[in-house]
């Protein structure tokens, strides 16, 4: 009997050891696969432990180019919520792009590295990709990200602002000015500055964009021809409008396939939103390397209408992008100043309204003066560089397309749209931000950019409150005690058996 027993208490005792091993097993081997292929989820509303599309779209084009990445983090030891906020972070990139690596370094111990890195100042990031280095003083992901994207620039590209005609201050920080916008730009490595055309005999040769932002008065003739000068050399051009304004920058920019009238858009849509009758609500828009995949609401205060000419444009390809909803119309200055904002069908049109437009222009000339003196033919604006002599060969062709010169050209109905005011309103940044990369051929930088992290307090009914505290308070211990009676009882039961 008592060698009975005994034989049953190790049996019991051996299982139980086998169990624990097992277990324990078990929990390795799900250790070792999640730290070999980490898998997250995002259970937040906004996405907030997730890379923005733009962020992800900037890695895929270093895992495209195959250019690993590699970050030193120059954190002290004793920051270690600061640390592990940033390993969280970087975690995330190196989830994208395996090629992207990273490694903490403490200044105050490693001080060769630190002495080697010039790092006097902490926390500091490095990044580096194949000869070229960029530093941080902060690990967002908007930093990071635009970091990276500087990685990728062989270039610094200049945008100028025109002024000297009441157009929106770059460096003004009132609601009515374009500062927030301008630090933006230069966030994505853009050099900034000011131009004054009537200072200066054309737009400067190291300018990649120029922004004309709600002017209030036309600029004179000569200016128009310097824009246009530099429209022809490659220049890109942004303009945003006012209504009933500037009648020559208008007609100015017929030849680049807008169509721009003297009205304005009206919208029921804003006020049900909480918002004014002439601040439309844009949520249509249509696909194009600017609007891919985005889904945001933007706000157009103040919006005349952009519309694209029924008849092409020579030399020019255009397309309307974002439209007004079918609750809206346009009115025309009178209606507006007598207060009359209804519906005129000999005056108006309804909604869906266009509100802004881009457009490619094409410099034939361009190819008509780099060919050789005595060169017999001449390319057609009406064609493309298809038009040329059938008897050319592909050779001819493709150094024909290599010699054309393309200007690209945006026209938003809305000065507005890019102040400070609304800037930072639901889509308005990252649809300004994107024709910008668009307008700067740097179309890597479309996305929506990083989201701000913003307190979202969670607010529990009485009922919610009383299950939060009954769970882990009552319920979880209540089931650890029920879980060892059953237990002691089981294994009373069967020594005694």
């Amino acid at each position: 009997m008592t060698n009975s027993h005994t034989r049953k208490k190790i049996m019991l005792g051996g299982g139980t050891a086998a169990g624990i091993i097992l277990f324990l097993a078990i929990i390795a081997t799900i250790q070792f696969i999640t730290v070999r292929h980490p898998v997250r989820w995002d259970l937040t509303s906004i996405g907030e432990h997730t890379l923005a599309p733009q962020s992800k779209k900037v890695l895929d084009t270093f895992r495209s180019q195959n250019i690993p990445v590699h970050v030193l983090a120059f954190y002290e030891t004793k920051s270690s919520q600061a640390r592990e906020a940033a390993r969280d972070l970087l975690d995330r990139y190196r989830d994208v792009d395996p090629n992207f690596t990273y490694s903490f370094v403490d200044p105050d111990i490693e001080r060769a590295t630190a002495h080697k890195y010039k790092v006097d100042a902490y926390p500091t990031l490095v990044l580096t990709a194949k000869d070229k280095e960029e530093r941080l003083e902060s690990a967002t992901e908007e930093d990071i990200t635009n970091a990276l994207a500087r990685l990728l620039r062989h270039e610094v590209k200049t945008v100028y602002f025109l002024q000297g005609h009441g157009e929106l201050s770059p460096k003004s920080s009132e609601p009515d000015g374009m500062n927030v916008a301008k630090e933006h730009i230069e966030k994505q490595n853009y050099k900034t500055a000011e131009l004054i055309l009537l200072q200066a005999p054309e737009v400067p040769k190291d300018a990649t964009m120029l922004i004309i932002a709600g002017p209030k008065a036309d600029p004179l003739e000569s200016e128009l021809e310097a824009i246009k000068d530099f429209i022809k050399r490659g220049g890109s051009l942004m303009v945003l409008l006012n209504p009933f304004q500037t009648p020559k920058l208008t007609q100015f920019l017929e030849t680049y396939g807008f169509d721009t009238k003297k009205d304005i858009v009206v919208d029921k849509m804003s006020r049900a939103l909480g918002g004014d009758y002439l601040m439309p609500v844009i949520t249509q828009y249509k696909e194009s390397p600017i609007t891919k995949n985005f889904t945001l609401a933007s706000f157009f205060p103040e919006v005349r209408s952009v519309r694209v000419p029924k008849k092409p444009v020579p030399s020019v390809i255009a397309e309307e992008l974002a439209f007004s909803s079918p609750l809206s119309w346009t009115i025309t200055e009178n209606q507006l100043q007598t207060g009359e904002a209804t519906f005129d069908p000999k005056t108006g049109e309804k909604g869906p309204i266009p509100v802004m437009a881009i457009s490619t222009y094409t410099n034939y000339e361009s190819l008509n003066q780099a060919k050789e003196p005595g060169t017999p033919d001449k390319v057609s604006k009406e064609g493309g560089p298809g038009s040329a002599s059938a008897s050319e060969g592909p050779a001819d062709s493709d150094q024909k397309a290599r010699q054309l010169v393309k200007a690209r050209i945006a026209t938003f109905g809305s000065a507005q749209f890019a102040s400070n005011k609304f800037y930072n309103l639901s889509g308005n940044r990252d649809l300004f931000m994107n024709t910008v990369s668009w307008l700067a051929a740097d179309e890597n930088l479309i996305a929506i950019r990083p989201k701000e992290r913003r307190a979202q307090p969670l607010v529990l009914t009485m009922g919610q409150s009383q299950a939060v505290m009954f769970i882990p308070v009552v319920l979880v211990p209540l089931a650890w005690i029920v879980a060892g009676v059953l237990v002691y009882w089981y294994r009373r039961r069967t020594v005694a058996a």
